[in-house]
């Protein structure tokens, strides 16, 4: 008996569903009953936001990080006593379906001093990405078979032997996963962005016989 192994693989690929958008919400100053309440104010507003793009069907859920305070040590010059920095930040969390709804807020929200705008992470449901790598699945065995009949024809010239699949382990796949997000343009009229293509891959090691 013959023992055969091969690695198959196979790939595909689908445009992001969804798009996570992540809102830096921060308030700094010298005051810190002041800095609190500018945060709170701000926090609040977009606290709102998220929920009203979720309840209108851009948005497939959202998250309101906790607020963290602290404050910088102050620094003083041998003749005066220095004066510490109150800081309060927050982070809110929007995942879009509606792309087009997507693009009008990162452009709006980019255009505010008072926010910092994270880059979107993309991603497919948890449906698409289940099909797609059941599909990757199976057209992976399908190319371990192949070259493991590639080996047997190798080994066994002229002869018509057809490789016994013995066992199959899925590999571990690093890389694929959520494409980068690509900001095509950037003028007056605001900021249009490329929706990327993600990657679903599925990796096997199988064994078999002749």
């Amino acid at each position: 008996m013959v023992a055969i192994t091969v690695e198959g693989s196979h790939r595909l690929t689908q445009q992001a569903e969804r798009g996570v958008l992540a809102l830096d919400i921060a308030a700094h100053g010298e005051d810190r009953d002041d800095v609190v309440r500018r945060h709170a104010r701000l926090h609040d507003e977009l606290a709102g936001i998220a929920r009203a793009r979720r309840e209108g069907g851009a948005a497939a859920a959202f998250d309101i990080g906790s607020p963290w305070a602290w404050a910088d040590a102050p620094t003083a010059a041998p003749d005066r006593t220095g004066t510490p920095i109150h800081h309060v930040t927050s982070t809110v969390t929007i995942t879009f379906t509606d792309l087009a709804a997507l693009a009008v807020d990162v452009a709006a929200f980019a255009a505010r001093a008072d926010l910092g705008v994270q880059p979107v992470r993309w991603e497919l449901s948890d449906e698409t990405r289940e099909g797609l790598l059941d599909a990757a699945r199976g057209l992976a065995v399908q190319d371990a078979v192949r070259r493991a009949r590639s080996y047997a024809a190798a080994i066994r010239p002229g002869e018509d032997v057809e490789p016994a699949l013995a066992s199959v382990t899925e590999r571990q796949v690093h890389g694929g996963g959520p494409g980068v997000p690509m900001f095509a343009r950037a003028d007056a009229a605001g900021i249009a962005f490329t929706t990327p293509e993600i990657d679903v891959e599925a990796a096997i090691v199988a064994t078999f016989e002749l």
